[in-house]
């Protein structure tokens, strides 16, 4: 197998979210693999920590494709992705991103 990157197939068409699922299944089956599956798959860690959460591929493809949110779905809030401190939760019908501490209960 090589490595690819999924969402960026995702992205540009070439995969279909069915096809990512598959893809994804494949890579985790495989024993050979010498670096952790997101990385083969071409997938960030903080990515892969929203898939993690959750969050379809097709959702974090998007995320990469037009900006990642920024702000609690809970409190309003700025989050800043890069640094963590939050987690990825569907609300009001689609993916978006809370602060692992919030100020506000939900």
């Amino acid at each position: 197998m090589e490595k690819f990157d999924l969402l960026d197939e995702l992205i540009h068409g070439r995969i279909s979210p069915e096809e990512a699922d598959d893809l994804c299944s494949l890579v985790l089956a495989d024993t050979s693999l010498t670096i952790p599956a997101y990385e083969f798959m071409g997938i960030s860690r903080k990515e892969w920590t929203a898939c993690a959460h959750g969050g379809a591929f097709s959702e974090v493809a998007q995320w990469r494709a037009n900006g990642w949110p920024d702000k609690c779905f809970v409190c309003g809030g700025a989050i800043v992705s890069d640094n963590y401190g939050w987690m990825a939760r569907h609300h009001a019908g689609k993916l978006c991103l809370k602060h692992v501490v919030c100020p506000k209960s939900d």
